[in-house]
């Protein structure tokens, strides 16, 4: 059986240490809040309609969220 995508000490894991690092927890959180809008929209402008692109809304919301739960100083 593989390891997990993000396990400990893995290389995707390791990736989005260094990122959180770089550009703090917010910013990524606000990052990932844009790619999941982005999912929705494109799934929106295809011509078969999908229930998909709402849960990629939701979870853009969820990480709008979080991120708003940040403080700034951090």
């Amino acid at each position: 059986m593989s390891e997990p995508y993000f396990a400990s000490g893995s290389e995707a894991m390791l990736a989005l240490a260094g990122m959180v690092d770089r550009a703090g927890l917010r910013n990524v959180l606000y990052a990932l809040e844009a790619i999941c809008n982005n999912r929705a929209r494109t799934i929106e402008l295809g011509s078969i309609k999908s229930p998909s692109a709402k849960a990629w809304r939701a979870d853009a919301l969820v990480c709008k969220h979080a991120a708003t739960q940040i403080e700034v100083s951090k």
